[in-house]
């Protein structure tokens, strides 16, 4: 129960008013709307807009309804005396008795509320970095902002695949990265090893396979092959000691004789280089010769001269996001303090300045707020002995 122009009122309901939803829903009871205020405010002229539900009628003393002579464009009606408290009524129409009384400073000055009382929403963040921010909590209360920075971090995307030819002695890089434990001198046949960075970081792997050549080196006097043909003295035969058939020349080097002849001869085998391969010997069995060479094959090495690569890399990319920073309380004006740097979130620059003293009570009773009005005079009652007149009434009388 509040007291309005010094009437109590019981069995009613109310209350007080704190964000606009609710302000808009009372204004919208059905009904014709009074408002006795001791001036007509941008902020009065405002409730009247948010009507929809009926008339607006404004009730102004004599001294400030002097103003409007001529000019106005509201309906106003003029009260003698002054007025110390504004007040509404909403008084139902056709001979309804249902009716809503409001008091308050809220009904001729801004009261600085929010749409809704309770605010849980993401707004920006107006300050050195480009921030966003949940708020949460009540507007006529306290409210917190959990704090998110955007940032831009670097991440490794998927891999990109790339084969590479390196026709020369590889140090084993790939773009920015590095094979992993890469011996030059090994041979690969599809071995995979990993593609690090300079600081640690694996970004793929890689699959090698040497490019090689044979290069002949020399005499492999470690193995021999068994010759069982003809040798003499600067004679030529070709024969396969293990590596391919060659052409071989034996030079006798010695021999062993008597009245009868000579029964062993000594012979050296040279290739066609002038390299010594091996030696033979011969004997003779009756009227034929039997001879024998151990000849030496060449030695061959496998030497790579290039590398074919297939790397798999994964590239450093880069995205923005969200990093939170903690949840901190608003201050008046919708200041935030991150890290003892100040913030200003657009939208709540109201806050925690609402005018002091600046609301509005309501309160809804049949058929007491309809008595109400009717005792005040606004409504043809006797407080004003009649004296409640027409704006243009009361403009003519003055003139």
């Amino acid at each position: 129960m509040i007291p309005l122009l010094g009437v109590g009122l019981a069995q009613t309901t109310g209350g007080s008013l704190n964000d606009l939803a609710g302000l808009r829903g009372v204004l919208n009871a059905p009904g014709e709307l009074h408002l006795v205020v001791p001036q007509i405010t941008p902020w009065a002229l405002r409730l009247r807009e948010w009507r929809t539900a009926g008339a607006t009628t404004f009730y102004i003393p004599q001294e400030e309804a002097r103003k409007y002579c001529g000019s106005a464009n509201v309906p106003i009606r003029v009260l003698p005396g002054s007025v110390k408290q504004p007040v509404g009524f909403i008084v139902g129409q056709g001979g309804s008795l249902e009716g809503i009384a409001l008091r308050g400073l809220g009904l001729i000055y801004d009261p600085g509320w929010a749409e809704n009382d309770h605010i849980a929403l993401w707004m920006g963040l107006s300050g050195p970095r480009t921030g966003r921010t949940w708020v949460e909590g009540s507007w006529t209360g306290s409210l917190s902002a959990r704090v998110e920075f955007q940032v831009t971090e670097r991440y490794l995307g998927d891999p990109q695949s790339g084969s590479y030819l390196f026709n020369h002695v590889w140090n084993g890089q790939v773009q920015d990265v590095r094979a992993q434990g890469y011996d030059p001198y090994r041979i690969y046949n599809g071995e995979t090893l990993s593609l690090v960075e300079g600081s640690g970081t694996v970004r793929g792997d890689c699959t090698l396979r040497s490019i090689t050549t044979t290069v002949e080196v020399g005499v492999d006097t470690s193995r021999t092959g068994r010759y069982t043909g003809t040798l003499g003295n600067n004679h030529t035969f070709s024969f396969d000691p293990g590596t391919g058939t060659e052409t071989f020349r034996s030079v006798e080097y010695a021999a062993t004789c008597g009245w009868f002849g000579c029964g062993w001869r000594g012979y050296y085998i040279y290739d066609l280089q002038g390299r010594y391969r091996g030696s033979g010997s011969g004997t003779q069995c009756g009227w034929n010769w039997c001879t024998e060479a151990s000849i030496s094959p060449r030695l061959f090495e496998i030497r790579k001269t290039g590398e074919e690569v297939t790397a798999r890399i994964r590239p450093w990319l880069e995205r923005t996001v969200w990093q939170p920073q903690g949840t901190f309380p608003v201050e008046p004006g919708g200041f935030v303090r991150v890290n003892g740097t100040a913030y200003q979130i657009p939208g709540l620059e109201g806050y925690g300045r609402r005018p002091q003293g600046v609301g509005i009570e309501w309160m809804r009773g049949e058929p007491y707020v309809s008595y109400l009005a009717q005792a005040s005079g606004i409504m043809g009652g006797e407080v004003y002995r009649g004296q409640v007149v027409d704006l243009q009434e009361y403009c003519t009388k003055m003139r």
